[in-house]
């Protein structure tokens, strides 16, 4: 829970953020003037809403990061937190989060964050 923990601490400096149960059902959101831009699933995995926009222009440098994974049609991008280098990655992206606004429902992938979409296999579970 290090990385995530450490990422949402430093989001919480942040003026105008505040935290509330992640609409997904599992987790902390973070929440930037009510809307919910980050969802701190577990301590391994962050969902952030970028939108798709910002998904489709950054997916080149975003693709070269072993700790995102993106799924097609989605304006959340998912982070796999394993170390203070995703923490940072979590808190850069946050900015662009905070810049997108509200996730849009009625467009196809906006609505629902990344949960369920991307599995994480904890070197616990893999023993």
């Amino acid at each position: 829970m290090e990385s995530a923990r450490r990422a949402l601490e430093t989001l919480m400096t942040w003026p105008g953020l505040s935290t509330a149960p992640a609409t997904c059902g599992t987790g902390t959101a973070v929440l930037a003037d009510g809307v919910q831009i980050v969802h701190f699933h577990t301590a391994h995995q962050a969902d952030l809403y970028l939108g798709r926009p910002a998904v489709e222009r950054l997916s080149e440098e975003l693709g070269h990061s072993t700790a995102v994974r993106l799924v097609a049609g989605s304006g959340w991008v998912t982070v796999l937190l394993d170390g203070d280098s995703d923490a940072d990655l979590v808190v850069t992206l946050a900015s662009v989060a905070r810049q997108a606004g509200a996730p849009r429902p009625g467009r196809t992938g906006d609505g629902a964050c990344n949960q369920g979409h991307v599995s994480i296999i904890t070197l616990e579970q893999a023993a």
